[in-house]
């Protein structure tokens, strides 16, 4: 929505009480996080390996020595006041601090609080369903009053799970008192490609209806609030789109078009009779007489006319995701493809649910894309067509079939 995906987790939501962030993050995102602009003095601190959440903190020992600590994971969208609510809740105290629970109505393969008289007194690192010993999961805004305590605890401990930094604050609160914060609003956390379409779900409610300058919207257009309509749109006729839905600078929403609570991103022509129905587009991507459910598309992708992105299998069961040899449950019925950058589709192609296309790939017209497709490839599907002599006629009066019409 015109804007780093950093800002609504971090840039925009830090709460007052903070004097100073300290961003970690790997080699490829330094630069771009190191010239972005917070409302704080900041300076970003690369982790070398990615060796978890524990070994990222000690990688920035150095810039958080002595200080109070409010640590957030700017994968994690949570409600912009659940930081400030949790700083107030600590306010006053000497030590320990204060972490957000979220309720949770089926399990989430993350952390789970054990409370013992309003006290937490563990965490729990993805204990399996029906093991949770709360219902109560760990997100993102921990604030820890005691930063050299807390690094002592990392320091000294060890897991051969992926657990460190969970098992380091709970050897912390057997020595110091920490508490709940419960939260019950909304919650996506970006690990999966697929959870784009989480994060986007949130973000698209907290749009207002907006109409930027030098647009032209066809009278015969509908689009009920709430959308977002960027600078230099067309939107032609008959088109329809039912909000929350984003549509970016210098979209063109071609005639017939529906969309459907999704983003539309800077620059992407959605071309004759298309229909986007929940689903992320990147920037300059192309359509014409499409069908794009519950996609995530990254940018520069084109389809050929009569292109179809299946998102529900033929038994309605959930679609799991292939990520480095394991399947892994998307937790979703409804998931197409996934695509990524600069990637050609040719005409009449279709992509089973749950597809990842790798970018810069090219998929042949008439394909039935049924797997992964790594990075660069190109797909086609060779279809023999044999032609013979016709020997078989038919009539030139249809004025049987036109009476029935």
């Amino acid at each position: 929505m015109g804007k780093p995906f950093f800002s609504y987790t971090v840039r925009d939501v830090l709460p007052k009480g903070v004097t100073r962030a300290v961003i970690i993050t790997n080699t490829v995102n330094h630069d771009v996080l190191d010239a972005l602009r917070l409302p704080v003095p900041h300076v970003t601190v690369v982790q070398e390996r990615p060796l978890g959440m524990a070994d990222a903190i000690l990688s920035a020992e150095s810039q958080i020595g002595g200080a109070s600590l409010l640590v957030v994971i700017a994968d994690d969208v949570t409600d912009p006041s659940l930081y400030a609510k949790v700083l107030k809740r600590g306010g006053g105290l000497a030590k320990g601090g204060v972490l957000p629970g979220l309720k949770t109505g089926q399990y989430l393969p993350i952390g789970y609080f054990e409370i013992v008289n309003d006290r937490i007194r563990a965490i729990r690192e993805k204990p399996g369903a029906g093991n949770e010993p709360s219902p109560y999961a760990d997100i993102t805004g921990h604030f820890i009053i005691h930063g050299d305590a807390f690094l002592r605890k990392l320091r000294s401990t060890t897991s051969d799970r992926d657990d460190v930094y969970e098992r380091a604050l709970t050897s912390l609160m057997s020595e110091e008192n920490f508490s709940m914060e419960p939260y019950k609003g909304p919650f996506a956390s970006l690990k999966y490609p697929w959870q784009i379409l989480d994060v986007m779900e949130i973000l698209l409610t907290r749009l207002s209806s907006h109409r930027g300058n030098h647009t032209e919207i066809n009278k015969s257009a509908r689009y009920p609030v709430p959308v977002w309509i960027g600078d230099n749109v067309r939107i032609l006729e008959n088109v329809k789109i039912v909000g929350p839905a984003y549509i970016g600078d210098n979209a063109i929403v071609g005639t017939n078009t529906m969309i459907r609570a999704s983003h539309i991103g800077e620059g992407t022509v959605t071309g004759f009779s298309s229909d986007i129905t929940r689903s992320y587009v990147g920037k300059n991507c192309w359509f014409h007489n499409n069908y794009v459910g519950d996609s995530v598309l990254e940018e520069n992708i084109s389809m050929g006319s009569g292109t179809v992105l299946a998102n529900l299998r033929l038994d309605e069961e959930e679609i799991v995701s292939a990520v480095k040899q394991e399947r892994i449950p998307t937790g979703r019925n409804k998931l197409g493809a996934i695509i990524g950058k600069n990637v050609r589709i040719g005409v009449n192609a279709s992509t089973m649910p749950g597809v990842k296309i790798g970018g810069n790939s090219f998929i042949g017209a008439g394909s039935l894309v049924d797997r992964d497709v790594p990075d660069g490839s190109f797909v086609r599907t060779i279809v023999e067509t044999r032609v013979s002599a016709n020997r078989k006629h038919v009539g030139e009066d249809r004025d049987a079939f036109r009476r029935k019409l």
